[in-house]
């Protein structure tokens, strides 16, 4: 018999696929609901940084993130790839900096200015593929949260952005792999792991 982890190339593509598909209206539209919630949640609104992303594949947009964590100061980092591909690093992007194209051309910060450590306050906004409702997370494939999790960003709150679409009854999970506390989609926020996280 398969090893549970053997699941996870086929439900990945199952889910990608279907975050692909969303129209242009749907990703703007339920994008705004999650960051209303969002925006909204005692975590955000406490936290002294913030890690954002910038969105691929139709992931949930994060542009108004940036704008609402700016006007309050916040200091936020968003993840490149280090220059050996084995890591996450994280880079401050300042106001009025435009972000360039990286790695897989998503866009980062141009700067060097790297997070070196996060307190218990600090928010990880999180893209993946898929998530279910006990915070197993479903990335691209290469680990690159997980170690994340482990290291730089150990200790501080990780909150999924996710469409409802992408949720599913059970996430396959290795020895490695990191949950989320929390999921915010465009109809809940859902706190996982039994950490007692709540709007």
């Amino acid at each position: 018999m398969g090893k549970p982890t053997d699941e996870k190339p086929q439900l990945r593509r199952l889910l990608r696929a279907r975050r692909r598909s969303l129209s242009s209206t749907d990703v703007t539209e339920k994008s705004r609901l999650i960051r209303e919630r969002l925006l909204g949640s005692a975590p955000f609104q406490q936290a002294q940084a913030i890690v954002l992303y910038s969105a691929d594949e139709n992931e949930v947009q994060t542009d108004a993130i940036w704008d609402e964590a700016t006007r309050l100061n916040k200091a936020v980092y968003y993840p490149r790839i280090s220059a050996d591909k084995a890591n996450l690093e994280f880079v401050r992007r300042v106001p009025g900096q435009p972000l360039v194209s990286g790695t897989f051309g998503i866009l980062i910060p141009p700067g060097d200015d790297l997070l070196t450590s996060v307190s218990a306050i600090d928010v990880i906004l999180t893209p993946g593929v898929g998530f279910d409702l006990a915070g197993h997370r479903l990335g691209r494939g290469r680990g690159y949260y997980d170690r994340a999790f482990h290291g730089v960003l150990a200790g501080a709150l990780r909150i999924a952005l996710a469409y409802e679409s992408q949720l599913v009854d059970v996430i396959p999970t290795a020895v490695d792999d990191e949950p989320v506390h929390a999921i915010v989609t465009e109809t809940r926020f859902i706190g996982c792991a039994d950490c007692g996280l709540h709007a």
